[in-house]
């Protein structure tokens, strides 16, 4: 065979085994078969599959949840755990304090740890954290006796019963992946690590797919959707909960559509978190100009983070389409490669069309506006409104990606039919200065105390450091300290 003849016939298989490797590298974690995975829609089938397989547990229970809140299903499920507990069961949960944090300070965790489970915050206020307040874990997985988990968006809280979320039950070899992500999580929280897990790792489907632990600044997750977005041959469905991509993403999106791909983003309209929704908006125009087609869902908040490519690949998981997601939280998610899964995700998206109005560019000004009027929004009792949006806003306080700073700074074109929503940006800053010239010690004090933690935390840090070098030049490499022999009458003890 000549030269030119096994050019012509090596690209398609060298081109597979890059692509592979791309995906490999990209995701931080490699692809495993023999797996078998659940598609679970909402609420009801989350949280019955959740309990069900915990009230059968054996000899273990792992959690890892962002929010677990002093509600109705956050007390059945602390129930269900407390009683297993009691029983011998080993139960190790994890909760992110800053999502917890009422539940923290309110001792909502007690009756577990009474009952022997082992329970450890993730990165409460302190002077040695320092700024790493900023860094959660925004992971919720859960692990029955080594051998079935639970992955997705949905947190442990009554919230979500009028929530669309998804999320999956997976069995098989991936087990080990979920343990040893969890695992990482304890050993950062404590000096004893987690003891070890009986699992059944056999396969017991015919699934492949990749778990992605993404931890802060590894951003495996955001070179994975970046290079989806690339690989994208003729769809790439998108829902997310808190939509603010960075440049190179949205610039990823817009380069697929011109190629022809069909790129859709389902977001919510009404959001838990509203000024995240008004900064998504700003991001329409540009989307829309490049043929990416914008829908907001009708329902009362869509809080599902999902991917959808080609009918063969998907994924579902914890990780919001943000900076926040990308490059400070732990996150996880499964990333599927499989044709009947992968159909089914895009079943549902089809079905999710059904309740979404789609955001077209009309007029000569070329401004996105809804295809249909939106309905009246169904108001929760104003209380409740008060308590939902402070605990939001205590939890995403931090968390303005670099669309804002990009339209400050004036390194992304602004429109004019963005005028809208950047005059709510601009009214609410305003609106804080006002307050902070009226009520200056309100802003003081919290700035004082910010301050004061961080600068105790480098403080605390230096010392360390220091004794660190005093400990070196004391001991210097290859002159290790010496000891001094017991007495001779101690040499048999």
């Amino acid at each position: 065979m000549s030269t030119q003849q096994r050019r012509s016939t090596d690209p398609p298989s060298l081109f597979r085994q890059l692509a592979e490797q791309a995906l490999a590298r990209s995701a931080g974690a490699p692809l495993v078969n023999g797996n078998r995975v659940q598609l679970l829609f909402d609420a009801a089938a989350n949280f019955d599959a959740w309990l069900a397989a915990i009230r059968s547990a054996e000899h273990s229970i792992l959690i890892e949840m962002y929010l677990f809140a002093d509600d109705d299903f956050g007390r059945q499920l602390r129930d269900a755990l407390q009683q297993k507990a009691r029983q011998g069961i080993a139960v190790y949960l994890l909760y992110d304090w800053l999502g917890c944090w009422r539940e923290h300070y309110r001792h909502f965790f007690r009756p577990l740890k009474d009952a022997g489970a082992q329970i450890r915050a993730w990165q409460p206020p302190s002077f040695g954290g320092g700024l790493r307040l900023l860094g959660r874990d925004h992971r919720k997985l859960i692990i029955v006796d080594g051998h079935t988990a639970f992955i997705g968006g949905l947190c442990a809280s009554s919230r979500w019963q009028d929530w669309r979320d998804t999320g999956l039950q997976l069995q098989g070899p991936l087990l080990r992946d979920a343990i040893a992500a969890f695992s990482d999580s304890w050993q950062h929280l404590g000096d004893s690590p987690l003891p070890d897990i009986e699992t059944d790792n056999a396969p017991c489907g015919e699934v492949a797919a990749r778990l992605i632990a993404t931890t802060p600044a590894t951003a495996n997750l955001m070179r994975l959707d970046l290079l989806i977005a690339g690989f994208a041959r003729e769809r790439l469905w998108l829902t997310d909960a808190y939509f603010m991509g960075t440049g190179t993403y949205l610039a990823a999106l817009q380069q697929a559509a011109r190629d022809g791909v069909d790129v859709r983003l389902l977001v919510p309209r009404s959001s838990d978190i509203g000024w995240i929704a008004t900064i998504s908006r700003t991001l329409y125009r540009p989307l829309l100009a490049a043929g990416v087609r914008v829908f907001e869902w009708n329902g009362p908040m869509m809080h599902a983070k999902t991917a959808v490519a080609d009918g063969r690949w998907a994924r579902i998981g914890s990780t919001n389409l943000n900076v926040s997601s990308w490059l400070a939280n732990r996150e996880l998610d499964l990333a599927i490669e499989d044709d009947a899964l992968a159909q089914q995700m895009e079943a549902r998206f089809l079905l999710d069309m059904d309740n979404a109005t789609e955001v077209l560019l009309s007029g000569h000004a070329q401004r996105p506006a809804l295809k249909h009027a939106r309905s009246h929004r169904q108001w929760l009792p104003v209380r409740q409104q008060a308590v939902i949006g402070a605990a939001a806003a205590a939890r995403q306080a931090m968390r303005i990606g670099d669309v804002v700073g990009a339209a400050v700074r004036g390194t992304r074109a602004v429109e004019h039919s963005e005028a809208s929503a950047f005059f709510s940006i601009a009214l609410t800053l305003l609106g804080l200065a006002v307050l902070i010239v009226l009520f200056p010690r309100f802003v003081a004090l919290p700035l004082a105390l910010l301050l004061t933690v961080a600068g105790a935390s480098v403080l605390a840090r230096a010392i360390s450091l220091f004794q660190l070098r005093w400990r070196k030049k004391q001991h210097p490499p290859g002159n290790p300290p010496t000891t001094t022999p017991p007495p001779d009458d101690d040499l048999s003890a």
